[in-house]
């Protein structure tokens, strides 16, 4: 026996964000038409609202790549407060292995992602089957039938009054107007899935060609960026040029971290102390630039574009305002051959951004410094 979670949060603008024991995905589409991305990938649904008919379309390999430390920790943490688990064979973990897999997924963000969308696939589908070109009379014919098979009785052909007869009658007009309305919503639905079919021919023709409106608005619409709450308060990503997507993240502050380091002693008791300084700053650094390396990788899934420049701010609050403010602590230009010849769940997540043009300061004892982030004006003068 196992137990399943599912849990669906509407967002303003038809976006939906679904929850599952599988791991997140988001959607958007109106009724009838949803397209979205999730455990099983990208995929198109089609229906006629109130038939029951519906389909569904792969939009690209169909396939969630790598493995969730988060939703493995977050199962850890709730098997830990339910020990009514136990009874379905599952093990309760014990704080270091709590604390062990807490870490684990603060720094391997970057070792899931969606598979790459086919636009060449979609440019290529074909439009939804379209209704049958007339309106099926099933109702009206029923309705006949019992119509025709109709015996008034002696009293009704003597007084010429059927009371049946009538109601019969009344019946067929009633039937013959439920099928027209059933005929026009079955075509309504098909005209507005035609039209979102021709929405993602233009913006798949779009993308191939390097339009950026048509890139911006896969960014916008099909980017599962609603989704990644765990990588920071905010995420903004769009196109600043034809080659470039640029992405602002307001990253979690270094409260994510525990301030306690768990481990066993030689005797096999729970040992708890502070954590080392540096050990502390090294594992933010590394949940900073995981969380880099999986906006990258998300967004190179749904756009073949040459460079992914993320910036990541720290949140602090202003002292002269008063307010919310974030600072740039790090700033790394992903060029998309280098980036797909890494082997992403065997990285070390500060290391890997040597491979790439980039600004960080990481100090030892007390993080990272504030920088000054790259603009692709910068790139293009070191490309020049």
């Amino acid at each position: 026996m196992s137990l399943r979670f599912r849990k669906s949060i509407k967002i303003p603008g038809g976006f939906r964000v679904n929850l599952s024991s599988r791991g997140i995905g988001a959607s958007w589409g109106v009724p009838g038409f949803r397209v979205g991305t999730g455990p099983s990938g990208p995929r198109a649904h089609f229906g006629l609202p109130g038939t029951g008919l519906h389909w569904s379309q792969n939009l690209g390999a169909g396939q969630r790549v790598g493995s969730s430390a988060g939703a493995q920790y977050q199962q850890m943490l709730a098997a830990q407060h339910d020990p009514s688990r136990a009874l379905y064979h599952q093990p309760i973990p014990d704080e270091v292995q709590l604390h062990e897999q807490h870490l684990r997924a603060l720094t391997t963000l970057h070792h899931e992602g969606w598979s790459p969308w086919d636009w060449r696939q979609i440019a290529a589908s074909p439009p939804p089957p379209p209704p049958q070109p007339y309106r099926q009379n099933h109702r009206e014919a029923a309705a006949l039938q019992a119509l025709q098979a109709h015996r008034p009785s002696v009293l009704g052909k003597l007084t010429g009054a059927d009371r049946r007869l009538d109601e019969l009658q009344q019946a067929v007009h009633v039937a013959r107007a439920q099928d027209e309305q059933e005929y026009a919503a079955h075509y309504a639905a098909y005209m507005n899935e035609l039209d979102r079919w021709k929405w993602f021919q233009r913006t798949a023709q779009g993308v191939l060609s390097g339009d950026p409106e048509a890139c911006q608005a896969v960014l916008d619409h099909l980017g599962p960026f609603q989704a990644f709450q765990q990588l920071g308060s905010s995420l903004n990503v769009c196109i600043t040029r034809p080659w470039c997507v640029e992405a602002w993240l307001t990253a979690n502050d270094q409260s994510v971290l525990p301030v306690e380091a768990v481990s066993y002693t030689s005797t096999g008791r729970i040992s708890r102390k502070t954590m080392p300084t540096q050990r502390y700053w090294s594992i933010y650094q590394d949940h900073v630039c995981s969380a880099a390396l999986r906006i990258a990788r998300e967004v190179f899934a749904i756009l073949r574009i040459p460079v992914t420049l993320v910036h990541v701010a720290y949140p602090w609050t202003n002292s002269q305002t008063g307010l919310p403010d974030r600072y740039p602590i790090l700033s790394v230009a992903f060029d998309i051959e280098t980036f797909f010849q890494l082997r992403l769940e065997a990285i070390d997540p500060s290391d890997s951004m040597a491979n790439f043009e980039h600004r960080m300061e990481h100090k030892k004892n007390s993080g990272l410094d504030r920088i000054e982030p790259l603009t692709p004006d910068d790139l293009e003068r070191s490309e020049a």
